[in-house]
């Protein structure tokens, strides 16, 4: 019982030593994280991998595709808040259906994502979804609770001499912290993604024809990349209805109102 007592002490020493060097809030959520990590770190790192992308993927040369990604990401990065971005929009020709928003502001979508967005309005459900990721900082935070486990476990190794309770933290620390956060990453890119598109002038009933039909695509190949970042359920969809109503109030207060947009 005295090392499990030690176990937990030393557990909760590093997380209250993480939380006095580094808790800050979520824009528009508002939910308390830690963050050891500086912004400026995280979009360097970002922009390391974007250039590795940029020269190992192959880019879309659909003129219509680019065109509706610039259109609509300028948009929604344009009510981001973020203007020492430096944002970049690119198609990258792929067979997977998926986006992303690395740190610092580089927007890929894969050229089958197209597939399935009906509308601009669609589409910018995606990237206001993977912008919300980005200007939430979820990549820094995945990093410090990375770097938290490894304190955590050093610590625990230290205090213990026993590698079973070394492994015990390793397991405790991953279910119990990082895959959970993981689904709070989730929720909330969609909660910043909703009042994105909505001040940027995109209808925000488009969210909910675009994710209901990836919760239906299940059998689909082409999304099984997408649906394996982004998995969809009845509560995700759930909070997406009961967000709606906070968005119009985003969108009735756009300077421009696009609708759905043109048709993709």
């Amino acid at each position: 019982m005295k090392l499990f007592a030690k176990l937990f002490v030393l557990v909760a020493l590093t997380i209250n030593i993480a939380f006095l060097c580094g808790c800050s809030t979520v824009p528009y959520t508002d939910r308390s994280r830690i963050l050891l990590t500086g912004e400026n770190e995280e979009n360097n790192l970002g922009l390391d991998a974007w250039q590795k992308m940029l020269a190992e993927g192959k880019m879309s040369s659909n003129v219509k595709q680019n065109g509706a990604l610039l259109r609509i990401g300028s948009n929604i990065s344009a009510v981001a808040g973020k203007p020492d971005y430096k944002w970049e929009f690119r198609v990258f020709v792929n067979p997977q259906a998926n986006a992303f928003c690395l740190p610092g502001g580089k927007v890929g979508v894969t050229s089958s994502l197209f597939e399935y967005t009906a509308n601009d309005a669609e589409l910018a459900t995606v990237v206001g979804h993977e912008i919300g990721h980005a200007i939430a900082r979820h990549g820094g935070e995945r990093m410090s609770h990375g770097i938290m486990q490894q304190i955590g476990s050093e610590a625990v190794s230290y205090g213990t001499q026993e590698p079973m309770f070394v492994t015990a933290f390793g397991l405790i620390s991953h279910v119990g912290g990082v895959l959970p956060y993981s689904r709070v990453h989730e929720y909330e890119a969609d909660h910043i993604g909703l009042i994105l598109m909505a001040k940027a002038g995109y209808n925000p009933r488009a969210a909910l024809s675009f994710w209901k039909k990836f919760g239906k695509g299940g059998t689909d190949q082409r999304l099984m990349e997408l649906l394996s970042t982004h998995p969809m359920s009845k509560k995700r969809l759930l909070e997406m209805e009961i967000l709606q109503k906070k968005a119009w109030e985003y969108y009735n207060k756009a300077p421009r109102k696009h609708g759905f947009g043109e048709k993709l």
